[in-house]
């Protein structure tokens, strides 16, 4: 329909429709009553992938073309950083989580069905590598991140990670599903820094593979660890350690992933320099 528009109109525009079907899924969810938290999530983590095949097949046609499917990033596997992008949430989460079973607010307990705790992190991952996260990511990571990179790689890392962000407040807001607990002048600050943290991390993984696959991996490793390390936690204030501590995004977490981007930014610029390297539909990088 629009095959003349720019990296940053095709951006704008998917941020916009994105944005607007996270409004209307989470205020669905919340006005049908849908109870299943599986369901619910599932539904809303797939609008990005939705997204971005709504601007691949209808806004700007750019299936039409072989080469405009590689964009998305799904070419390639990206297999040099799978055991980074799988570790380093995994590491975060256990060293985080080990600090605070250090202090009096938690602390570790040995589960009857530890075995089975684990076995069930491994293939949760995996499961939701290839569901879940890669639901979003084909939407962050696949699609908007290399319509960015022209106005500068830490820019659109940025730019991703607050779009990223702002795409969570409906489901926080409109329904309990999510960060429903704790005071939000805490849970929020700690949220939208942990997000952008984790896209230059997820981002770096992207950048450096030319593969969504890393990143959807890194991904599900941080989601599915923080609920597995939950399980083996007991504490007196759920609150103080789960949502302001560790968890999804608390404060060590939101270190620990700001070390690791760090970290793996470092990796990236000695491996392919500064520039962007994403192709283009064109099959061109563009330029900064």
């Amino acid at each position: 329909m629009f095959t003349t528009l720019t990296d940053n109109s095709k951006a704008a525009i998917f941020t916009v429709i994105v944005l607007l079907l996270a409004v209307t899924m989470a205020a669905s969810i919340s006005l049908f009553s849908i109870t299943s938290e599986f369901l619910s999530t599932a539904l809303y983590m797939f609008t990005p992938a939705l997204t971005a095949l709504i601007m691949m097949l209808v806004v700007t046609r750019d299936d039409y073309s072989g080469e405009g499917w590689k964009v998305l990033g799904l070419h390639r596997l990206g297999l040099k950083a799978w055991l980074a992008a799988f570790l380093a949430p995994l590491l975060v989460g256990v060293v985080a989580t080990a600090i605070v079973w250090a202090t009096p607010l938690a602390k570790f307990v040995m589960l009857d069905d530890a075995v089975s705790q684990i076995l069930g992190f491994f293939i949760g991952t995996v499961l939701a590598t290839l569901t879940l996260s890669l639901g979003e990511e084909l939407g962050w990571r696949g699609y908007l991140l290399p319509q960015l990179l022209s106005t500068g790689r830490r820019r659109a890392l940025v730019l991703v990670g607050l779009i990223w962000a702002a795409w969570h407040m409906p489901l926080i807001f409109l329904t309990p599903l999510y960060h429903s607990t704790g005071n939000r002048l805490i849970v929020l600050p700690l949220f939208v820094g942990s997000i952008v943290a984790g896209s230059f991390f997820f981002g770096y993984l992207r950048i450096w593979t030319d593969s969504v696959c890393p990143a959807s991996i890194a991904h599900s490793s941080h989601n599915v660890a923080w609920g597995t390390l939950a399980a083996f936690t007991v504490t007196s204030n759920p609150v103080v350690v789960n949502q302001y501590l560790v968890g999804d995004n608390g404060v060590l977490i939101l270190v620990g992933v700001a070390v690791a981007a760090v970290w793996l930014g470092r990796r990236v610029r000695r491996s392919i320099g500064t520039g962007p390297t994403v192709p283009r539909p064109s099959g061109e990088a563009p330029a900064v």
